[in-house]
């Protein structure tokens, strides 16, 4: 009789470990996904350059339409020139750079946009 109470109790010990084994912690800590992080990074890099390129776009069209007033001083001591043809030249300047502004912009535009599409699509496999 006495074999078979220690046979018992080896069987008894031996499945103990075994149960330890099977409990794990409640929190794990994730970890750091580098390569999501990376994605969603570039597309909000990309996606405020898009947004500040449409305002800048937006706001050269307005000035292309309605060009800033020349300012002429006409207390200015030079020689008197006709300050008519000063105020259009002016007006005229400010025109031709704000349509450099424009062109900028929408180069960013064309730039920027298809980065922030191309990196949205990886981050959404």
């Amino acid at each position: 009789m006495a074999t078979t109470k220690k046979a018992a109790v080896k069987k008894a010990t031996a499945k103990a470990p075994a149960k330890a084994q099977m409990i794990q912690p409640i929190y794990q800590q994730p970890k750091i996904d580098w390569r999501s992080l990376y994605l969603y990074a570039v597309c909000l890099i990309t996606l405020m350059v898009c947004l500040f390129s449409l305002v800048s776009l937006i706001r050269s069209g307005v000035n292309v339409v309605y060009p800033d007033p020349a300012y002429v001083d006409p207390y200015n001591p030079t020689p008197k020139v006709n300050s008519a043809a000063i105020a259009a030249q002016l007006q005229d300047q400010n025109q031709r750079q704000a349509v450099k502004s424009m062109i900028d912009a929408l180069t960013t535009l064309i730039i920027a946009g298809p980065l922030y599409v191309y990196h949205w699509r990886l981050t959404r496999k």
